[in-house]
C-alpha cells in the first residue's frame, strides 16, 4: 500500500503523541508502584478498577494519564481472559 506524504505525516504525528503519552503512563505507574500500590493484575480487582475507570471517565484536566492507565489495566485483564 502506498501512503501519500500528508497521510504519512499524520501517522507520524499520531505515533509521536502515543509514544509521549505512553511515557507519561509508565512514569505514573512507576510512581504509584513506588508508593506501594500493588494488585493491578489481580482478577479479583477487576470490578473495583472498572468502577474507578467509570468514575474517572470524564477526566479532569491533568487526570488523563490516570484514566488511560485504568483502561490499560482493564484491557490487560480482559486480554488474558481474567476480566
Amino acid at each position: 500500500m502506498t501512503i501519500d506524504a500528508a497521510t504519512q505525516a499524520e501517522i507520524d504525528r499520531l505515533n509521536a503523541a502515543v509514544d509521549e503519552f505512553a511515557g507519561e503512563m509508565k512514569a505514573r505507574l512507576r510512581e504509584q508502584a513506588l508508593k506501594g500500590y500493588r494488585g493491578w493484575d489481580d482478577p479479583a480487582q477487576y470490578e473495583r478498577i472498572l468502577e474507578m475507570l467509570v468514575t474517572r471517565a470524564p477526566a479532569a484536566e491533568g487526570e488523563e494519564v490516570d484514566t488511560a492507565n485504568l483502561a490499560m489495566i482493564l484491557w490487560s485483564l480482559r486480554r488474558r481472559g481474567l476480566g
